[in-house]
């Protein structure tokens, strides 16, 4: 009980939990169990999996994932047929239906082996995620862990979140991540 009211305290004033943090990774993760088993599952799935091999096979070069991590954050046609291509696509109404279906959830994403996105409901702030903690701590240098990020601000959706990165694997091989935002009123429960 004393945990959960930690918990809340620090959820409802953010900025005491970044000066901070009585609640250790151990003691997030056991609130987030079940949130982490569903990001699990999820990425276990054959159509997320066959989305992130087709992309992987493509091999974009990174100058052009940076190009489009760039245009992401316009809003030129351009950018928008982009977002599009991510938002709209098979898996992303898989992910919306996700999200709209569990009110705990305030985004889903999954990226390829460098970390550009292949699929997200809602569209996230940037389109590479590789340069973020959230992905090479899940990503692992291939080889693949559970990661959760600390509860901060989620810029695309403008809610405090905990992010949970799970691998996505295809026998045994790392070969994409992804990425759940769980909201704070989940955690409030």
């Amino acid at each position: 009980m004393y945990m959960k009211f930690l918990l809340v305290f620090f959820l409802l004033s953010p900025g005491a939990l970044l000066a901070q943090s009585a609640l250790t990774e151990s003691e997030i993760e056991g609130l987030l169990k079940v949130k982490i088993r569903l990001a699990k599952h999820m990425s276990y799935s054959p159509d997320i999996i066959d989305a992130v091999k087709n992309q992987n096979s493509v091999s974009i070069a990174m100058s052009d994932i940076k190009k489009r991590d760039e245009l992401w954050t316009g809003d030129s046609n351009d950018s928008i047929e982009l977002k599009r291509s991510i938002t709209d696509n098979n898996i992303a109404q898989y992910l919306k239906r996700r999200v709209q279906n569990n009110d705990s959830i305030d985004e889903v994403f999954i990226t390829d082996n460098q970390g550009a996105n292949v699929a997200a409901y809602p569209a996230t702030s940037d389109y590479w995620q590789g340069d973020e903690e959230k992905w090479t701590a899940s990503f692992n240098n291939g080889e693949g862990k559970v990661f959760i990020g600390p509860l901060e601000e989620d810029q695309s959706t403008n809610t405090a979140q905990v992010q949970i990165s799970v691998p996505i694997f295809d026998q045994q091989q790392t070969i994409g991540v992804l990425v759940m935002g769980v909201s704070v009123d989940y955690l409030n429960r």
